[in-house]
């Protein structure tokens, strides 16, 4: 670290590098980008120049090999996720790695001992976890959980106690999306592994993250690895979430709505925008700001209404386009998992998504395309997801 200053590494210099990894760096007063490394020279070239990073590179070992470097950013394609860790982690650089941590169980396993011997800090960036609409979410729900409120005219069982369905929670996810999300990377299964394994990693971390300390004990998926499926997760206690993923939506409306219903309550989170909280006296909406507004005029009665007229003025009059609206952004948390990834590694205290969520996220829906081949609900053994790596 230079001047209290972290040093930081870019390695996959491609759209989402772009959108998010560069424009986060420039706006975190804790850090700065010294290379740009894609096996596209050219790509990489064009980015550093954009952002006016010194050095580009076509080989990942020029960067960790670096004294200057204090950490890097994997945005690769996920299959060469461990060979640049287990490097980084050889030349004690943190690791910030982009979802899925790993495509199968052992690469997972592999990636845990490289961090353990090593002694570096590692973070799987499943944003939404630091998302400000569901760290509020979150909040409400363990509020309700702990201590139940309800409105006046709610009928109150008195005569017996609640049974014990009465007592859990579900987590309801929905997300509905267009395949033009997605290139043929994500699809090929030596590269991105599907959906299932790489967009859907984010929404099973984040039941764990939810329902933490519990922890998940079944899991039952249906539909395709490669595009729309469902996957239901029972949790120790009896709580549970389901997952619903389809590729055959609209970009009209917004992608992911969460829902949890809860001791008398549901509450709801509709694209990181805006709460509602009902069933729950003094609780009603709750709105959250953009990351990225290029219409600060439109829709400034903000939630749900107010990003689809942003999104409507920011698609008026554009054809087959497929980026055209790409920098009108929901709040996912990017900024908030690299500023506390930051502030891991300056402060020496514990990241804030581990190599242990990434792996638990990767086993999982490893099973969760097992089950869907084979048709079966699957036991998730403890000591599979508590592993004790040496």
């Amino acid at each position: 670290m230079k001047d209290g200053i972290l040093q930081v590494g870019q390695i996959g210099c491609g759209a989402f590098a772009a959108a998010q990894d560069m424009r986060n760096f420039e706006r975190n007063p804790r850090l700065t980008c010294t290379w740009c490394c894609d096996v596209d020279r050219d790509r990489a070239a064009a980015l550093a120049e954009k952002h006016g990073v010194p050095h580009v590179t076509v080989d990942y070992r020029d960067v960790v090999a670096d004294p200057d470097v204090d950490f890097i950013k994997v945005a690769t394609t996920h299959e060469v996720h461990l060979p640049i860790i287990e490097a980084a982690a050889a030349a004690g650089k943190h690791v910030f790695c982009e979802k899925p941590l790993a495509l199968d169980e052992r690469e997972a396993l592999l990636i845990i001992r490289a961090v353990r011997r090593s002694g570096i800090k590692l973070c799987v960036d499943f944003n939404r976890r630091r998302a400000p609409a569901l760290q509020a979410l979150r909040k409400q729900w363990a509020a309700q959980r702990e201590n139940p409120r309800h409105q006046p005219w709610r009928y109150v069982e008195t005569v017996r106690g609640p049974f014990p369905e009465e007592e859990q929670t579900h987590l309801l996810v929905r997300v509905q999306d267009e395949t033009a999300s997605y290139r043929l990377a994500h699809m090929d299964p030596l590269k991105g592994g599907g959906m299932l394994m790489g967009e859907t990693v984010h929404w099973l971390d984040l039941s764990c993250w939810l329902y933490a300390p519990r922890v998940p004990v079944q899991i039952e998926a249906w539909g395709s690895r490669r595009f729309s499926h469902g996957v239901h997760l029972t949790f120790s206690g009896g709580d549970t979430s389901t997952i619903l993923f389809h590729c055959g939506g609209t970009f009209d409306y917004p992608k992911e709505l969460y829902e949890v219903t809860c001791k008398g309550a549901l509450l709801r989170s509709e694209h990181f925008v805006e709460n509602r909280y009902y069933g729950i006296p003094g609780l009603d909406r709750e709105l959250f700001p953009l990351q990225r507004d290029p219409l600060p005029e439109v829709g400034r009665e903000g939630g749900v209404s107010g990003y689809l007229a942003k999104w409507q003025a920011r698609v008026k009059g554009l054809t087959n386009a497929k980026q055209g609206f790409s920098s009108l952004n929901a709040d996912k948390g990017w900024e908030a998992m690299l500023d506390g990834f930051a502030d891991a590694i300056v402060r020496d205290t514990d990241s804030p998504c581990d190599e242990i969520a990434g792996f638990v996220a990767t086993y999982l829906a490893q099973l969760a395309i097992q089950s869907l081949e084979t048709r079966q609900a699957l036991p998730i053994p403890v000591d599979r997801i508590t592993p004790s790596v040496l």
